[in-house]
């Protein structure tokens, strides 16, 4: 079994399961779709193996916090299981220590390291973003209401790696909405969305997660 195969099988149901009902997304001022990340999970993989089969090198901001917790998304997990069948490996960081140290715990440690640093000092220390084929933004938690704090801070995130994307490289960015009474962008991505719509750039996907092929 390939890993689309595995990820729809066993994965995708268990994404479903966490999905907000009407009335709580309501509750928060968002439309519906709140924590609906199986579809942009899976165009993230097709998009992988559009421009290869192996290897894949993934850089993920935010770490896994509450293990087997798939209101989170279990990311991190997600990707070392493809990287367990298909090769390469996953780089995670999160400034919160606690956080670092259990996700260490619990995800295979032969596919996947947690650094603890500040999400935009840590990648401009890189010096091979240029190899990344994913790049996925989860850091500063967001306020529905008042998103600044989050959104600004994932926009330092893509200047960071900006000068650096290869050609076919996938950003994605998580937790995204728009407020039920205006209709107006909320999220960790809407920073971003603004500066890259100044530069005529689109995102390909644009719902619960915000996702971007260079």
């Amino acid at each position: 079994m390939n890993w689309l195969d595995e990820f729809k099988k066993t994965y995708l149901p268990l994404l479903n399961t966490a999905i907000l009902k009407t009335g709580a997304c309501q509750k928060r001022n968002c439309i519906d779709g709140l924590y609906d990340r199986g579809p942009g999970f899976q165009l993230m993989f097709e998009l992988l193996f559009k421009n290869k089969n192996s290897n894949f090198q993934i850089i993920e901001t935010g770490t896994v916090r509450n293990p087997n917790n798939w209101k989170d998304g279990n990311s991190g997990f997600l990707f070392s299981e493809l990287i367990k069948m298909h090769g390469g490996f996953v780089r995670s960081v999160d400034i919160n220590q606690g956080a670092v140290d259990t996700a260490n715990q619990f995800v295979d440690q032969r596919y996947y390291k947690s650094f603890c640093s500040d999400s935009v000092e840590w990648l401009a220390n890189l010096t091979d973003l240029n190899t990344v084929d994913l790049f996925y933004l989860d850091s500063w938690d967001v306020r529905w209401h008042d998103d600044r704090d989050s959104a600004e801070h994932h926009l330092k995130e893509f200047l960071a790696i900006e000068p650096h994307l290869k050609s076919g490289a996938i950003v994605a960015i998580d937790d995204n909405s728009r407020l039920l009474d205006s209709g107006r962008r909320t999220g960790k991505g809407r920073c971003i969305v603004e500066y890259l719509e100044s530069k005529s750039i689109l995102p390909i996907y644009d719902k619960y997660q915000i996702i971007y092929k260079f």
